[in-house]
This record gives C-alpha cells, sequence and structure tokens, in this order.
C-alpha cells in the first residue's frame, strides 16, 4: 500500500474523528453540562479505542485500518489542545476543584482506559 494512499486514510480518519468532536462538544454544552465534559468524554473513549487498537496488533497486522482507525479517527477525535484551553479557563474561573478533579479523570481514567483496552484486545487477539 502506497504511502499516499495511508495519508489518504489518516486525513480521512482524522475529518470523522473531528467532526464526532464537535458534535460531542456541541451536544453537551446544548444539554447544559460544562464544555469539558465533552472534551474528557472523547479523550477517554480515544484512549480505551487507541488501546484496543494496539492490543489486536492492527498497527503490525493492518496498517491500512490502523492509519484510518488509530491515527486518523482515534487523532481528530481527542484532543490535547482543546484539554489544555480547558484547563486555563478552569484555572482562571478560580474553579481549583474542578481543575483537580479534571485533570485527575482525564490523566488517571485515559491510562487505565488505554491499559483496558490493550488488555482485551490482546485477549481477542489470541
Amino acid at each position: 500500500m502506497s504511502n499516499l494512499w495511508l495519508a489518504g486514510l489518516v486525513g480521512l480518519g482524522g475529518s470523522i474523528g473531528a467532526l464526532i468532536r464537535y458534535g460531542v462538544g456541541r451536544s453537551v454544552v446544548r444539554n447544559g453540562k460544562p464544555s469539558f465534559y465533552g472534551t474528557l468524554c472523547v479523550n477517554l473513549a480515544g484512549s480505551f479505542v487507541i488501546g484496543l487498537l494496539l492490543g489486536l496488533h492492527l498497527e503490525q497486522e493492518h496498517a491500512s485500518a490502523f492509519a484510518f482507525a488509530g491515527i486518523g479517527l482515534m487523532g481528530g477525535l481527542t484532543t490535547y489542545s482543546t484539554l489544555n484551553v480547558q484547563k486555563a479557563t478552569i484555572y482562571r474561573e478560580g474553579a481549583k476543584r474542578t481543575l483537580a478533579r479534571y485533570l485527575a479523570a482525564t490523566y488517571l481514567g485515559g491510562f487505565a482506559l488505554t491499559g483496558f483496552g490493550v488488555g482485551l484486545g490482546y485477549i481477542l487477539h489470541t
């Protein structure tokens, strides 16, 4: 498979992931929740899915599927820059406990869900 084809799959997946992230963010705000709930949701879901894909050895056995789903879709879905903007905003608002909970949920939850995804992927792969 050519590098151009793989790049196209990454771009397509990234576009879809970004649209999903946008939809989740809008839905959360529309339902009266703080916008960082949407970011937390997509980042935790993305952590699990990327772990699952790695556990399934997708990056080794199916490069095109991993390019689309792992790099593109999950890369477009999850967001580090929005996380940083939201951290600064919450801090500026003086909601230090909310910020601490958000960071704990993001980093500890992301780590745990990635590990769970990898473990599940290994089980499913064998």
